[in-house]
């Protein structure tokens, strides 16, 4: 029978003698002539006396070389959380590389057209290596540049105006003839054009129109002073509109209206001041600005009212708002003796003998239905010479004979060249400029100073 120690250890005496975590077992090394320390720094000593040795092997018997057992928890805790963790740092690590890498291609374009081109090109590839010397440098280098935004089209700026160069109007006296009583008046063309102004345009015609108006009538009396006054040297121009241009004082406005609107007057001055000196010029002479009331929708040339053309006296589409217009259509009506002693008076070798309905034939038109020409008893005329004979408000006109009587129907009125006054206030209604207007019916002009010689 074995024997066994007399007295065994109870298990509280085996706990507090035997050390709770002993370390673990390692081979001896050479130099270690001395035991390990214990957890204070101590030499570990033999097992105390109190526990007899024993023939088997046990935990009291095992020596005191073992880790605790608090640095084994922890190993093993670490092993099991790389264990656990060791699949999804995976997956991080390659989405890291990937996200990396497209951000790389992403910016590669941008970078290479930088003036470092080079330079950033191996930052990035360090960048991919994960260097951290090159994250450093990029980030404060900052070589990687955004984007610049792709510069807008700057629009070419409009040309400046021509420096004004010409004659204002205070600096030009005219002297002014009065038909009916002969004086002469010696005023300034500002004072001139606004009474030609009030006798010419109405003055609740939108303000553009009133302009376009002004520098029509101020290029009109510039033009009679540079060819020559009709009235030699006792004036340079009169107030008959048949004549020269209509004219209206401001005591003759008031007289024949009863009164005189101070708004109206407003605008009148505003169209001729604002226009200061502002002539219609080709090649640089003033043009021949006449003008008129209304046309049937398209202007006339100058050569099939008169004996001569000119170049910017040709035919222009004008918008004619019949609803506005006071007698835009109109008819007269004539007996047969009365008509023929019309046509007598102005075409004495016309052969007006025979049947009415003949005394006009082979009519020719244009477009807009206005009488270039025609035959009055055989004799080849213009038709505005008819039109000034019978008395009627324009060349558009038809007849027709029916129970004695002969009746004319008119579209517009007057001339049909050069401005129409109520198609540039339907321009002006419309949103175009006075100059937008005068260039529209006057063709190939320039607008801008004039200086008359002296």
């Amino acid at each position: 029978m074995k024997d066994y120690p007399k007295q065994i250890p109870s298990q509280r005496e085996r706990v507090r003698t035997v050390p709770a975590n002993p370390p673990r077992r390692r081979a001896a090394r050479p130099g270690d002539d001395t035991p390990s320390a214990g957890p204070g720094g101590e030499p570990l000593s033999a097992p105390p006396s109190a526990v007899e040795p024993s023939s088997a092997p046990s935990a009291v018997d095992t020596p005191s070389i073992r880790e605790p057992s608090s640095a084994r928890t922890y190993r093993r805790r670490r092993r099991v959380h790389r264990e656990r963790y060791a699949t999804p740092k995976t997956l991080r690590t390659i989405f890291t590389a990937s996200a990396a890498l497209v951000l790389a291609l992403f910016l590669m374009p941008f970078l290479l057209t930088s003036d470092t081109r080079s330079n950033n090109a191996r930052t990035v590839s360090d960048m991919l290596t994960g260097t951290p010397e090159a994250l450093s440098v990029a980030t404060e280098a900052d070589t990687i540049p955004e984007a610049e935004p792709e510069a807008e089209a700057v629009p070419e700026p409009a040309p400046e105006p021509e420096p004004f160069t010409g004659q204002l109007d205070e600096d030009c006296m005219l002297k002014v003839l009065d038909k009916k009583s002969g004086e002469v008046s010696v005023m300034s063309m500002q004072e001139y054009l606004v009474c030609v102004l009030r006798g010419e345009m109405p003055g609740y015609f939108e303000l553009e129109a009133l302009k376009a108006q002004a520098v029509a009538a101020r290029t009109y009396t510039r033009y009679m002073l540079h060819s020559g006054s009709k009235h030699g040297d006792k004036a340079d121009i009169c107030n008959s509109p048949a004549c020269c241009q209509a004219y209206l004082s401001a005591a003759a406005a008031r007289k024949k209206w009863g009164y005189l609107p101070e708004d109206e007057e407003r605008k009148l001055r505003s169209a001729v001041i604002d226009t200061n000196g502002e002539t219609m010029l080709y090649d640089g002479e003033p043009i021949l600005a006449v003008f008129h009331a209304s046309s049937a929708g398209l202007t006339r040339t100058s050569g099939d009212v008169w004996s001569g053309d000119k170049p910017y006296l040709q035919p222009v589409s004008s918008p004619e708002n019949a609803d506005t217009i006071p007698n835009y259509y109109s008819h007269v009506d004539f007996t047969i003796s009365e008509f023929q002693d019309k046509l007598r008076n102005a075409f004495p070798k016309a052969n007006l003998s025979g049947d009415p309905y003949d005394w006009l034939s082979n009519v020719e038109r244009d477009s807009a239905g206005s009488v270039i020409t025609l035959y009055v008893g055989g004799i080849k005329t213009q038709g505005s010479r008819v039109r000034s004979a019978l008395g009627l408000r324009s060349a558009c006109f038809t007849w027709e004979m029916a129970n004695g009587k002969v009746s004319f129907y008119v579209t517009g009125y007057g001339h049909g060249v050069g401005l129409s006054q109520y198609g540039a206030n339907q321009m002006a209604l419309n949103g175009s400029d006075y100059r937008e207007i005068l260039t529209h019916y006057y063709t190939g002009v320039r607008i801008g100073g004039y200086q008359p010689a002296s």
